[in-house]
């Protein structure tokens, strides 16, 4: 018999800072009410070791928020397959992904 392998994420939300946190457990919790697979790091490591557990989670795309972008106003949205990055108004994060994914 085979162990099922888990549905990939639709996003991995990565934060640095604290006030980013609180900002990504607010993200995480408005994309899975808009139906989206996301998940983050709850153990407040390096970005290096959360783009790890992204990629192990075969997530479609990483959503990166540090306190400087946090100040802005804004969200890097990053597409794992190609590897492109591009910053998206925080506002309008949720509705942005879940345009691209459904």
């Amino acid at each position: 018999m085979e162990i099922p392998k888990a549905k990939p994420l639709d996003v991995y939300l990565i934060s640095l800072g604290e006030a980013a946190e609180g900002e990504c457990v607010k993200s995480l919790q408005e994309l899975r009410i808009a139906g989206l697979a996301a998940e983050k790091d709850y153990l407040g490591r390096k970005i290096k070791a959360q783009m790890k557990s992204a990629d192990r989670y075969n997530s479609a795309y990483v959503a990166i928020l540090g306190d400087d972008e946090l100040a802005r106003g804004e969200i890097t949205v990053k597409t794992m397959a190609t590897g492109e990055q591009e910053t998206v108004p925080l506002a309008a994060f949720t509705e942005t992904l879940r345009s691209r994914i459904q």
